[in-house]
């Protein structure tokens, strides 16, 4: 009735039906709800991302055959006039006003990343070895980073939400061309059929809603009504995540973010902690030795506790740090050579956080050119087995070039 979302599942034919089914069920949730005020129902959204990505997170490490699953998401809640929208992945958003056709999405995806960093042109993108590859799902980790927008809707406007099996064959134009000359109804079938005949290399899901004036039964608002959704399924490829998901992006969160679960704000929305939570002193909970005073003057005797307490403390953070290091991974660069590295690349003084793993004997100038700098700056791994896939991945330049 009033929620409307698309995910678009990775990780084998079963990982992405459970991580794109998980990660609608919350989101279903909240359909036919009525909030208070704007800022609640973009909570509640927002609560149902946070939902979806620990569900599917989980899921991913409980679940051996489902290891490395994720999924996109890009959905819309109608609360009057306001159309609520979160994005994750490269499904899209589009409104059509009037004359205007506008994808309300940002693609989080490695081709994106090049081009906005100027290393290609948009017309390179279709041609791209990594075209498909995206920087950004759910499920892939505990945390998630969410672009949100809130829109006012009006009559005769038209959100379109789409899988790239319909974005990455079938430009924008040729969309917005045929929803004003075929309509909300028709529009789907005819987009399915478009990308089917440009090679329908990926599943296609199509999704159009129409704010049509109608008034909602149960408030003096006008609601969009769903006029059309078609969903085509195709083979899609080899079923490896590292084929599709490379987190590339910065680790730390950005600035102006804010927990996602306190609310949406304009720009990204990160949220959540590392599963665990803080790391536990190793004396919490232990007896207190008992020392024996007979010569040691009190100053002396609280110096020698200070010390023991100290040197306690720190052997446990060191621990514990060590614990998390060590299930870090990292794809990169080390004496011209591509390598998997363990830990994170941070220096504490003379400590060097970050070591090689293993080396791939995949030489850096046996690299496509346009992708160097992306491993020389590290590819972070979920763990060695998507380390090594990432590795399996890479395009290289064929002898014969």
């Amino acid at each position: 009735r009033n929620v409307f979302a698309v995910a678009d599942g990775m990780g084998g034919h079963r990982g992405g039906e459970v991580a794109s089914a998980a990660a609608l069920d919350p989101l279903r949730q909240l359909d036919g709800r009525r909030f208070a005020d704007p800022d609640e129902a973009a909570s509640a959204l927002a609560g149902a991302v946070v939902t979806a990505n620990a569900t599917v997170s989980r899921r991913s490490q409980d679940e051996s055959d489902l290891a490395g699953m994720g999924t996109t998401l890009t959905g819309v809640l109608v609360d009057g006039r306001d159309a609520h929208l979160v994005h994750v992945g490269d499904s899209r958003a589009y409104l059509a006003r009037g004359d205007r056709f506008v994808q309300l999405t940002a693609d989080h995806t490695l081709v994106q990343t090049l081009i906005d960093q100027g290393r290609i042109t948009p017309d390179q993108v279709a041609t791209h070895p990594h075209r498909s590859v995206i920087t950004r799902a759910i499920g892939v980790a505990d945390d998630v980073e969410v672009d949100s927008l809130q829109l006012t809707l009006r009559d005769g406007d038209r959100l379109v939400l789409c899988s790239d099996g319909l974005s990455g064959v079938v430009d924008d134009a040729t969309i917005a061309r045929v929803l004003h000359e075929h309509g909300p109804a028709a529009t789907p079938d005819r987009l399915v059929g478009l990308a089917n005949e440009a090679g329908g290399p990926d599943n296609i899901t199509v999704l159009v809603i129409a704010v049509d004036g109608g008034l909602d039964p149960d408030a003096t608002t006008k609601l969009p009504r769903t006029i059309r959704i078609r969903t085509d399924d195709a083979p899609s490829g080899d079923g490896d995540w590292a084929a599709r998901y490379s987190n590339l992006g910065d680790r730390s969160v950005p600035a102006g973010s804010r927990g996602v679960g306190a609310g949406l704000g304009g720009g990204g929305v990160s949220g959540g902690s590392a599963r665990g939570g803080g790391l536990r002193s190793p004396s919490e909970g232990m007896s207190r030795p008992r020392l024996l005073v007979g010569t040691f003057d009190r100053i002396a005797l609280k110096l020698v506790i200070a010390i023991v307490t100290v040197v306690l403390l720190v052997s446990g953070v060191a621990l514990g740090a060590r614990l998390i290091i060590d299930r870090a991974y990292l794809v990169g660069v080390a004496d011209e050579e591509i390598v998997i590295f363990r830990g994170f690349d941070v220096q504490l003084g003379p400590i060097d956080l970050l070591r090689i793993h293993e080396r791939t004997g995949v030489s850096l100038d046996q690299i496509q050119p346009a992708l160097r700098p992306v491993y020389e700056a590290g590819r972070p791994a979920a763990d060695l087995g998507d380390a090594r896939r990432i590795v399996r991945n890479i395009p290289t330049i064929r002898a014969d070039g």
